[in-house]
């Protein structure tokens, strides 16, 4: 009997000390995670007008932070969606997505250091001017910028119109990061330290 213990006790030895040297890190199916980096967009002030739209924008601020100082953003890709409220043919309210277009690339400042821009109404118009969407009352896609669906002439937006600004950050080392977790997106990071708080776009509609 204690033989037959001594040889067990002995094949568990030799299994651990095989697992122990055959352990290699690049054989960890487990990844490891990349540093944690995200921004935070803010509406400083402005607003975009129905009609005379000329002299309305919106003046923005967007800065990237890392808490735990292991990454270095360089670039600051902002993008905008548009979306449109409207009526559809049984007389429910609906919302078209226009898409989302390129705004500008801008070089990024340094940990939560922010960059200060403005968007214009003339700026957006330009983005999605030749925009269709099929409203589902037949004719199948149309223009959205035209009198025929409702806009009056003359006016590139209404009320209607609402907007989105989100980003995508490049690091020195050429990351990308550009889709946010759930707690990024529901405002849940850092929430009672506005200073480096995390969200994931700014909104603003047409008064």
């Amino acid at each position: 009997m204690y033989s037959k213990i001594k040889h067990i006790s002995v094949l568990a030895l030799m299994a651990t000390v095989l697992f122990a040297s055959c352990r290699k890190e690049e054989l960890n199916p487990v990844a490891t995670g990349e540093p944690g980096v995200w921004g935070q967009g803010k509406l400083n002030s402005g607003q975009f007008t129905a009609g005379a739209d000329a002299s309305s924008k919106v003046s923005m601020q967007l800065k990237w932070i890392d808490v735990n100082r292991k990454v270095t953003i360089t670039k600051m890709e902002v993008f905008i969606t548009m979306t449109e409220k409207y009526t559809d043919k049984n007389g429910n309210p609906a919302t078209a997505n226009h898409g989302t277009k390129s705004y500008k690339v801008f070089d990024a400042k340094g940990n939560n250091e922010p960059v200060l821009f403005d968007i214009t109404p003339t700026e957006v118009y330009t983005m999605f001017q030749t925009a269709k969407f099929d409203y589902g009352k037949g004719g199948g896609n149309q223009d959205v910028f035209t009198t025929a669906n409702g806009r009056p002439a003359g006016a590139r937006f209404t009320k209607n119109d609402s907007f989105s600004m989100t980003w995508a950050l490049t690091s020195k080392d050429g990351l990308v990061y550009k889709w946010w977790s759930v707690s990024v997106v529901n405002l849940e990071i850092y929430a009672n330290q506005p200073d480096i708080a995390a969200n994931a776009s700014v909104s603003w509609s047409v008064k």
